[in-house]
């Protein structure tokens, strides 16, 4: 069995608006009746915060110091000081939170980014 292609006499998509931010930002793009209309975006690059809790323990002591010399004068009699030992962290939580970028249809005239991001906004008849 083969198959069938029924041409279609008109398109049903009216209009596609396309394009790219950088930054979060407001997008101007030609009027659109927002009842007929999606928004699709594909979100290229992502903004987060990540954070750390929990104990700390360990020694560090350093290896050489310096000395002052008589009379307010400073004088280096050994080398900056170096740091041996260890230092861990143990127990705690971490909290990693990631954003994925995108648009909104705001009004029939504007998108709204929340960041780096493509866009397509598809008006249909």
């Amino acid at each position: 069995m083969g198959y069938s292609n029924y041409p279609q006499t008109s398109s049903p998509i009216k209009s596609i608006q396309r394009g790219s931010v950088a930054s979060a930002t407001t997008i101007t793009i030609s009027a659109v009746d927002i009842s007929k209309t999606f928004v699709r975006s594909f979100s290229t690059g992502a903004s987060g915060t990540a954070s750390i809790s929990g104990n700390e323990s360990g020694t560090l002591s350093p290896t050489s110091n310096l000395i002052a010399g008589i009379g307010g004068n400073l004088s280096q009699t050994g080398t900056f000081p170096t740091m041996t030992g260890t230092r861990s962290f143990s127990g705690g939580t971490t909290n990693l939170k990631v954003a994925k970028n995108g648009v909104v249809l705001t009004n029939s005239t504007t998108l709204t980014s929340t960041g780096a991001c493509n866009y397509e906004v598809v008006e249909y008849n």
